[in-house]
């Protein structure tokens, strides 16, 4: 198998039209808009533009967090920018040697943010794009410190105008996360009620991250009542995992599978819904749960009556969504400080933790640094134009894995192609007229926004036409600025490429870290899930919750780095194929394990029949299996043999009343999981490396 993934990987027609913005494109080009409209009726477009240009990146930091996280990280932004402005201009007016180290040190900064998460990452990139930027337009430090100025206040902008957008129908972002979220389980729930087998449906929008940070201006009351709701979803999707085993064998669990899948629209429609429209979807979702038929002989009563109870509760909530919800005070205190989040606190730890060149953001940021330094001193070496295009496109396009490293350069070197021939085409058609410029500019940016998240080689083209347009607009020929920015931003794309290949960080050999933190992260919610059915009471629900959170965030790690894994050449043992079959087997167990919840929450929690000794040796058994295999895998050798788990079974089956047949059920499911996933581990790594 060769090392590289086939073309297809980096089609430019993989299009995410759900992430269209137009809402957040609008916001975004008022902020840059605005300030050129300003400055061209007034007479200083120079300043206009720089105001715009301070305005432009702190809209894309603004797509990032939700709402006082994404001031957060406007902030972050326009601050960095200010900054990197002054220190670009002046340096490059007076001392361009050192220009170079400089950008080394601000691109070591861009590659160590990405341990920070998606909004840091983005916050301080902007930073580096700001100083390269500044270093085409040298200035003594007066007036660089006027135009950082014009840049600060340009983000400030950005920030004020998402401040304002919090007072557009306060709650509605919150309502929308967690319709999304009832909609998966509903489509879920469907799948299951036609007999495919139990699946997970995992949360495709940032549900727990929207509500963790929600709008200052949401009601407290129905924060409260949107978390509960949350809390439920988590409930109903251990529910459909419990009801979904018997699927395939029963029409009747068929039924209220196709019922419940039912029902959950009624709950997507009901938060999406009027106050008006409200009560009659929750009068409807009452009606379909009264009228299940459950048999009370059937053995996956319990699951179904659990899964009927908490559709229960949901209505009971939904009832209580229409309080007021706009509260100045509210509005006061998000704006007083007091809210910065928590995760600004450990910024000093986690950076610590990833300045070794033995993680992988370490490494991608000498890298970057290393790369991005060489491009600038082979800019003033060849002496080209406007070189700067060469090292931004190199801070843009290198990234820390190769799938999206290659798939950016090609994407941002087609994509500047096309709006350089627009944006020069637009320039020569309206004879640079720069209320025409301006109007241009406007429409290039708000397409460029509203793309953003859509696909790569899209935004590059508007993108690419609004910053060659807003040269013109500053008195840079059009043509000339267009031919600089296409090669520049070539020459960029290869060094950004050729860069990775010279200096790869492959995830082969890295992949069985996250697949070990997988089986821990299972280790340590099945373990707590007996414990909680054992002795009542002694793991609190929240916990619970807590680590089944962390068992999904770990899958959805692992499948990540299965997903890279499919694009790098492949390292025997751990392949793509691998990987992948080792998935499927933990979600085997992740089925189980949210069954168990599920009896866990249930009124048959008590276990009357089982001793405790029982369950606490599955459950220990349970342990030391995941963890030998865990250990196994980081240092990929095939796991010891450890206790049997279907023996200790059996004598749990044995010891069990009838009224404990549920959990003798789904421990057979973490028996019968946890030993196909050794399985596969100790037929794939006593295998000879090869």
């Amino acid at each position: 198998m060769s090392g590289v993934s086939p073309a297809s990987r980096f089609a430019l027609a993989a299009f995410d039209w759900g992430a269209l913005g137009v809402a957040r494109a609008l916001r975004g080009a008022i902020g840059v808009s605005l300030p050129l409209v300003v400055g061209w009726m007034t007479g200083h477009v120079d300043y206009g533009a720089y105001t715009a240009l301070g305005a432009l990146p702190a809209g894309f930091a603004s797509f990032e967090g939700e709402t006082r996280t994404r001031v957060a990280g406007v902030l972050v932004a326009s601050i960095g920018m200010a900054v990197s402005t002054f220190v670009g201009a002046t340096l490059a007016a007076g001392a361009p040697g050192l220009l170079p180290l400089v950008v080394a040190i601000w691109a070591y900064a861009t590659g160590l943010s990405v341990c920070l998460g998606s909004l840091a990452s983005v916050a301080v990139l902007q930073w580096a794009v700001a100083l390269l930027i500044a270093v085409g337009m040298p200035f003594d430090p007066a007036e660089a410190a006027m135009r950082s100025g014009f840049v600060l206040i340009g983000g400030l902008l950005q920030a004020t105008l998402v401040v304002v957008s919090w007072t557009v129908r306060p709650g509605s972002r919150e309502r929308s996360t967690l319709a999304a979220t009832f909609d998966a389980l509903a489509l879920q729930a469907s799948a299951l009620s036609k007999g495919s087998p139990p699946a997970l449906a995992p949360r495709a929008i940032p549900v727990d991250a929207v509500l963790a940070d929600p709008n200052p201006l949401l009601a407290s009351a129905q924060r409260a009542l949107m978390l509960a709701l949350l809390e439920e979803a988590d409930r109903v999707r251990a529910a459909l995992a419990a009801l979904g085993a018997d699927a395939s064998r029963a029409s009747d669990t068929r039924r209220v599978l196709h019922d419940a899948a039912i029902a959950l629209e009624f709950v997507r429609w009901a938060l999406l819904a009027c106050s008006s429209e409200r009560v009659v979807f929750v009068a409807m979702l009452d009606a379909r749960v009264a009228a299940w038929k459950i048999p009370a002989t059937a053995p996956w009563r319990w699951s179904a009556e659990a899964l009927a109870g908490r559709l229960r509760a949901i209505a009971r909530m939904l009832q209580g969504l229409d309080a007021p919800q706009r509260d100045a005070r509210r509005l006061r205190a998000a704006l007083s400080g007091a809210w910065v989040p928590g995760v600004f606190s450990t910024i000093g730890s986690r950076v610590r933790a990833h300045l070794s060149p033995s993680t992988e953001a370490g490494r991608h940021a000498l890298r970057l640094a290393a790369v991005a330094a060489f491009a600038e001193a082979l800019a003033q070496v060849m002496g080209l134009t406007q070189g700067r295009w060469v090292t931004l496109t190199v801070l843009i396009v290198l990234k820390p894995d190769y799938g999206a490293t290659v798939g950016r350069g090609l994407h941002r070197a087609l994509g500047t192609l096309l709006g350089a021939c627009l944006a020069a085409a637009i320039a020569f058609g309206t004879r640079s007229s720069p209320g025409s410029l301006v109007v241009a500019c406007a429409c290039a940016v708000t397409l460029a926004y509203a793309v953003f998240k859509v696909n790569y080689f899209l935004y590059a083209i508007p993108l690419t036409a609004f910053i060659l347009l807003l040269l013109a607009l500053m008195g840079s020929p059009a043509l000339g600025s267009a031919e600089a920015r296409i090669l520049d931003t070539f020459v960029g794309s290869v060094l950004g490429i050729a860069a990775y290949v010279v200096w790869p960080t492959w995830k082969g050999a890295t992949a069985q870290q996250e697949f070990a933190t997988l089986l821990e992260a299972h280790r340590d919610y099945a373990t707590a899930l007996l414990r909680a059915f054992a002795r009542p009471g002694s793991v609190e629900p929240p916990r619970l919750r807590a680590l089944e959170v962390a068992a999904r965030k770990s899958r959805s790690d692992a499948q990540a780095a299965a997903s890279r894994l499919a694009i790098e050449r492949a390292r025997a043992p751990f392949t793509s194929e691998f990987a992948q079959r080792l998935l499927l087997a933990v979600t085997r167990l992740a089925s189980a394990e949210l069954a168990l919840h599920a009896l866990v929450l249930s009124d048959d929690r008590a276990a009357p029949g089982i001793a405790d000794a029982h369950v606490d040796g599955l459950g220990m058994a349970l342990a030391t299996a995941l963890s030998d295999m865990a250990a196994a895998l980081r240092r990929l050798e095939a796991p010891q043999a450890t206790v049997p788990l279907r023996p200790l079974h059996a004598g749990l089956a044995a010891a069990a009343e009838s009224s404990s047949r549920a959990f003798v059920t789904v421990a057979d499911r973490l028996v019968d999981a946890t030993d196909t996933t050794y399985d596969l581990l100790h037929s794939r790594l006593a295998r000879p490396m090869s």
